[in-house]
């Protein structure tokens, strides 16, 4: 496999795996694809055929006192059946939500830091490397 064991334990992230982890001055930046072989059509339930890959790239809590940037490699799955709506579909994982801006973890590591800190949403979003209306 490409995957490193290693890389994946510390991003902690069932069926997420890294392929790439570069440091740059002001972030980490992190590519990661999920593990999943085959799905099925949201609509029809037919074994879906592979049409690609999307960068999704989404912010999340900061590692190393830098922030996170993560590059999911999603799948996009296309319907085999003819006369289903549905002609192509993503993948989803519970770690980055559909349009999202930030992980799931990145939410509850403010939330976090929000309700036990003294902390300012703007600090919040400097760590972040969001903007302060992002949260």
């Amino acid at each position: 496999m490409r995957w490193c064991a290693r890389a994946d334990a510390l991003f902690g992230v069932a069926g997420m795996h890294v392929l790439d982890g570069v440091r740059e001055p002001d972030r980490l930046v992190l590519t990661v694809e999920s593990d999943r072989d085959i799905a099925g059509c949201p609509t029809c339930g037919v074994l879906a055929v592979g049409h690609g890959r999307r960068e999704h790239r989404v912010h999340d809590a900061p590692c190393l006192t830098v922030a996170t940037v993560v590059v999911w490699r999603k799948r996009v799955w296309r319907c085999a059946e003819p006369a289903c709506a549905t002609r192509t579909s993503s993948e989803t994982h519970p770690l980055v939500g559909p349009r999202a801006k930030l992980t799931s973890r990145a939410v509850g590591w403010a939330v976090d830091a929000l309700a036990h800190d003294d902390t300012t949403v703007s600090a919040l979003a400097r760590h972040l490397g969001v903007d302060w209306h992002t949260l």
